[in-house]
């Protein structure tokens, strides 16, 4: 065999290989949730998709700044709106493509509970350097700061 012909066979032989790992992984994609949205999602400066959802990412104004929301579409519609952390949205995703409802409901309602303590974290940080009780809103602001790591810790376990 000459040299062209052997750095063809082994161009071949390499695609062979490639062919083989992507039927294992498309195979394995149909029982693994997380593998095929993985494999499905697609990603745009301001959305990603996977399969018929689509998460939008807006900016809102929140506690005198600019953050970012999800809000999640099916088939073009809004289903969710103003989801707090990309993690709850992606975890929607995940369980609406497992029709697990119980779960979304649990994430959304874990969400709120982040938003309304970040919300309050800003509020008494605020409230911390306009007032003559700074101990007292510092304490607040800690508290709610609890809050924020709980809520995130759960939403975390739910993904």
């Amino acid at each position: 065999m000459d040299q062209q012909t052997k750095a063809m066979h082994d161009i071949l032989t390499k695609l062979k290989g490639v062919d083989k790992t992507t039927k294992i992984v498309a195979e394995r994609a149909e029982t693994d949730i997380d593998l095929n949205v993985a494999i499905n999602q697609k990603i745009t400066e301001n959305s990603v998709s996977v399969q018929n959802y689509r998460i939008d990412i807006v900016l809102h104004k929140f506690a005198d700044k600019q953050k970012r929301f999800y809000n999640i579409c099916e088939d073009n519609k809004i289903i969710h709106k103003d989801i707090a952390l990309f993690e709850t949205a992606m975890g929607i995703v995940k369980n609406l493509m497992l029709n697990k409802h119980k779960k979304v409901e649990d994430l959304l309602k874990e969400d709120l509970n982040y938003n309304n303590a970040l919300y309050e974290v800003y509020m008494y940080k605020t409230k911390a350097k306009r007032t003559l009780n700074e101990d007292v809103m510092l304490a607040k602001m800690s508290a709610a700061q609890n809050r924020l790591h709980s809520a995130k810790s759960k939403i975390l376990e739910k993904l």
